[in-house]
């Protein structure tokens, strides 16, 4: 159960960055569109899916190990 939450986690981790990333190459021909401080703040929120992911992955790998 933990390894299906930690795999959600990181890739709406991943999802957040693409978007970020994709908003804010378009922005350079609209300039304007999205505030800098949210794309950090969304960025931040991203990464750290992705950490509390892969901690949750891990932790899941570590329940079902047979030592």
């Amino acid at each position: 159960m933990l390894q299906r939450i930690g795999l959600a986690l990181v890739g709406t981790g991943l999802a957040l960055i693409l978007m970020v990333v994709a908003v804010l190459m378009t922005d350079g021909l609209t300039p304007g569109r999205i505030a800098p401080l949210y794309a950090a703040l969304t960025a931040a929120g991203a990464g750290l899916a992705l950490v509390l992911g892969l901690r949750l992955l891990e932790r899941g790998r570590d329940q079902h190990s047979l030592y």
